[in-house]
């Protein structure tokens, strides 16, 4: 499932996987799928191996342009601002929906990073790295 899987259907998969632990329904996969379009089309640079090593887990390869991805992806998602700071009350709204609240809640709070300072995309990251884990909580 690595190599040939599409680009895109790797993007949604990890996002998937990082922010809600479970599959997305068929409505969450075409917003997920269109956020995922439009961020792609900012960084060209991502390749399959990157996101595969992100899917599994694996941080070691990500640079700055792949994190700026994820700040997009969650900028589109509306769980972080403008400002590059997470939107706890939204994640938690939204991520309630096919979860337990209380595990939601506590997650959130967990993975809830200080905005970095000066990169929105560092801010990014660390929560998404977060979110994956600490994703077994949900569980």
């Amino acid at each position: 499932m690595h190599s040939p899987v599409p680009l895109l259907f790797c993007v949604i998969v990890l996002l998937a996987t990082v922010t809600v632990g479970q599959p997305l329904n068929d409505e969450q996969m075409k917003k997920a799928e269109g956020f995922a379009m439009g961020c792609l089309e900012q960084f060209k640079t991502l390749n399959k191996e990157h996101l595969a090593l992100l899917r599994d887990g694996d941080f070691s390869k990500v640079d700055g342009e792949t994190k700026c991805f994820l700040r997009c992806f969650l900028q589109q998602a509306k769980f972080m601002g403008a400002d590059g700071k997470l939107d706890a009350d939204y994640v938690i709204e939204r991520l309630s929906v096919t979860q337990e609240k209380a595990k939601v809640e506590a997650l959130v709070k967990k993975c809830g990073v200080d905005p970095h300072p000066t990169d929105s995309c560092e801010t990014a990251f660390r929560a998404i790295e977060c979110y994956h884990r600490e994703k077994a909580s949900l569980l």
